[in-house]
């Protein structure tokens, strides 16, 4: 039993790395197939250890998602609040662009309570640094914390190839300097309005009723 039981760990193990890695190259829609194939391992085998791949799947967010809030937390804990901001902006930038599943769960709406949570976490993270820095005067006070998503977002879907250009390997790291440029406590103010929760936008553009 006890070598069964280590066999178990094994597959588990090979399994959730195996997922692991297929989610930050393919994305959320990664296949049953392509995980145990990656893991060595056969369906009878996953399916004995998760029941099912949205399980698997739910596991390895919720440890993703997890690590940007220790690097969301740290940003925030950031002695000097302009660097901190930055870090914050830097950290959801490049964690999406190392990792596709982490993208596509962040722009995801609705999931289990954890996940719930975990982007609730985020949120009030994003939150606390982006008015720590305009506190301190570091940022722009029209911007809002609802708009840094949006920016990271951008930055991290930003094409290697454009007009015939091929970008540098710094260009990434430009492009964030362009844009913390753009958050600074100088300039026009902000057209528009800031984003809104999914859920309330709906309500407001739904017709009534007569």
């Amino acid at each position: 039993m006890t070598g069964l039981r280590a066999d178990a760990r094994r597959s588990e193990a090979a399994l959730v790395a195996a997922a692991r890695k297929a989610v930050a190259e393919v994305g959320l829609e990664v296949s049953t197939n392509e995980i145990v194939k990656r893991a060595g391992v056969g369906p009878g085998t996953f399916y004995r250890r998760f029941p099912s791949r949205q399980a698997l799947l739910e596991t390895i967010l919720l440890e993703v998602v997890g690590e940007l809030e220790t690097k969301a937390q740290a940003a925030l804990e950031d002695p000097d609040p302009a660097r901190g901001f930055a870090r914050l902006l830097r950290a959801f930038t490049l964690s999406q662009v190392e990792n596709r599943g982490l993208s596509d769960a962040l722009a995801a709406h609705g999931g289990s309570p954890e996940a719930d949570a975990k982007r609730e976490r985020l949120r009030d993270l994003l939150r606390q640094a982006t008015e720590r820095a305009q506190r301190s005067g570091a940022v722009r006070p029209d911007l809002s914390w609802a708009d840094v998503p949006f920016l990271a977002a951008a930055a991290a879907g930003m094409p290697l190839n454009c007009l015939d250009l091929q970008a540098g390997s710094g260009q990434r790291d430009r492009v964030l300097a362009v844009l913390l440029a753009g958050t600074a406590n100088s300039g026009p103010h902000l057209p528009g309005q800031p984003a809104t929760f999914a859920a309330a936008a709906e309500s407001t553009t739904a017709p009534q009723r007569t």
